[in-house]
């Protein structure tokens, strides 16, 4: 369940990120910040902590156990740490696939946002749209979002087409988010990624 809620988290980051790019402010509201990141779903409500920097990003998260997990793009490298154990895994990051720079600009990606109603979020006044993502005329991802209008159209909340998903962000800081949260904590040991089935032997662990 945590793995899931992991990766739930990681998902609705990406895609939201992905809206900012797309139909956000100006690049410098979004090169630094700080916010909480509260999220719903069939796993259970639990709440993460984000920093971004200059495409960096660092999630925090507590649910049973703290794991952090950082996405470094410049080193092609997702780090996912496990406080409690000081150990931490090595995921290749993939540029080529993850950057939005590039769907932007790929013919055969669409994005679609349609205006649904004024609603407020957390305080900000916030505009509602149904966001769309199509590739070759299929669609790949779809949802809601809301553009708080006195933060420079952030996207403070989003919600999956089939309202299963739900994810508020709040105590939105811009600026101060220092290079050193980005980096591996001194002291923790690496493990290799768990082997699929039938794909290899057990997981192990470098000392």
């Amino acid at each position: 369940m945590k793995k899931r809620a992991a990766v739930c988290i990681m998902s609705i980051f990406m895609l939201s990120l992905f809206a900012i790019k797309a139909f956000g402010a100006s690049p410098g509201t979004f090169n630094n910040y700080s916010a909480d990141m509260e999220t719903t779903s069939a796993q259970g409500s639990f709440t993460s902590k984000i920093f971004f920097k200059d495409g960096k990003m660092r999630m925090e998260g507590t649910q049973g156990s703290r794991s952090i997990n950082i996405i470094r793009p410049d080193k092609k490298v997702i780090w996912m740490l496990m406080v409690d154990s000081k150990t931490y895994m090595e995921i290749p990051f993939d540029i080529s696939k993850e950057d939005i720079q590039s769907k932007l600009r790929d013919p055969n990606i669409k994005t679609d946002k349609e205006f649904i109603a004024n609603e407020v979020v957390d305080k900000h006044p916030a505009k509602k749209y149904r966001l769309t993502i199509t590739t070759g005329g299929k669609k790949e991802k779809s949802g809601y979002i809301w553009e708080a209008t006195d933060l420079s159209n952030f996207v403070v909340k989003y919600q999956s087409e089939d309202k299963k998903i739900t994810t508020v962000w709040k105590n939105i800081n811009t600026g101060g988010v220092t290079d050193s949260v980005f980096e591996l904590p001194a002291g923790y040991k690496k493990m290799d990624m768990p082997v699929m089935p039938g794909k290899g032997g057990p997981i192990k662990q470098k000392h």
